[in-house]
């Protein structure tokens, strides 16, 4: 058995949940990629993987030992890569985790465009407005927004936006225009179903900090289902300024309350060490950060 071979097959099927998403990518039949994985686990005389019909999941011994094994395929990996010098090009994969929104409407020709720029790199874009666990699902690089929670991770401040609220023409011709901020209790909102103040807008004015409580009438977990509703007259909803720019351009959506708005959230893109930064890494996150200068609503 190449011990090392089987490591780093077992380490892609647990991170893409079958054998046959892992054999596909590794250019491998699945009972040969069974058989490296059934090896394995011979070979340390200990089950890695719980077996069944429709998914695999990782056993207690297999998670710590995926998560070993993991560090040493990527130090292994920046050796080659340190070893190699820069005139060799940027290569291997590079798995990128960002927020639906963001990530489908402004982040992915970006990814792509680096992709005809670095042939060789092979690119892994999830999108999921949850926080991934980037050492545990073996992300190279996330986009996170708002506040950063405390952790062994590395970041980078990209640029910050504005939150605004915003309503269709039709909605304000239906319903009237809010003069001031109590006044959004008398309007039906549409909402994130996992924003953290729930029935609550917080907003900022000219006179400080203030709170209105608020009633729901759509909700949805995906920033353009939500930007559908706001367009199609169901409320008043805040909105994140570079996911509606080109609404406000074309007057389909107008703003609501102008002297207010939410506070500033940062864009930040985080990995796991900066102890050796692989080069596809290094190379994907300046790309980021040039290119996303020119997205209408971001402020450097």
């Amino acid at each position: 058995m190449d011990r090392f071979a089987a490591m780093r097959t077992f380490v892609r099927v647990a991170e893409l949940g079958t054998l046959s998403a892992a054999a596909r990518e590794l250019g491998l039949t699945q009972p040969a990629i069974s058989q490296q994985v059934a090896a394995l686990e011979r070979h340390l005389n200990m089950r890695l993987l719980h077996r069944s019909t429709r998914q695999l999941a990782l056993t207690e011994s297999g998670e710590t030992y995926y998560q070993r094994a993991r560090h040493i395929l990527q130090t292994v990996e920046e050796a080659e890569e340190e070893a190699a010098g820069l005139s060799t090009g940027v290569q291997g994969n590079l798995r990128v985790h960002a927020p639906v929104g963001f990530g489908q409407m402004h982040l992915a020709p970006i990814v792509i465009d680096f992709q005809k720029q670095h042939p060789d790199v092979s690119i892994e874009l999830i999108l999921d407005d949850r926080f991934a666990d980037l050492v545990a699902e073996g992300v190279d690089v996330a986009i996170r927004f708002g506040a950063l929670a405390s952790s062994g991770l590395v970041a980078r401040k990209l640029a910050s936006f504005e939150r605004i609220l915003v309503a269709s023409p039709d909605y304000i011709a239906r319903h009237g225009n809010p003069q001031t901020p109590g006044e959004l209790s008398d309007h039906r909102h549409v909402r994130f179903v996992w924003a953290p103040q729930g029935e609550v807008i917080p907003l900022v004015g000219s006179e400080g900090p203030v709170t209105v409580p608020v009633r729901s009438g759509f909700l949805a977990n995906n920033a353009f289902v939500l930007n559908q509703a706001l367009c199609a007259g169901l409320g008043i909803g805040g909105a994140q300024v570079p996911l509606v720019q080109s609404f406000l351009d074309e007057s389909t959506l107008v703003r609501v309350l102008p002297a207010y708005r939410y506070a500033p959230m940062d864009m930040h893109v985080v990995y796991p060490t900066a102890k050796f930064l692989p080069r596809k890494v290094r190379a994907f996150v300046d790309h980021l950060a040039a290119r996303i200068k020119g997205i209408p609503g971001l402020n450097s």
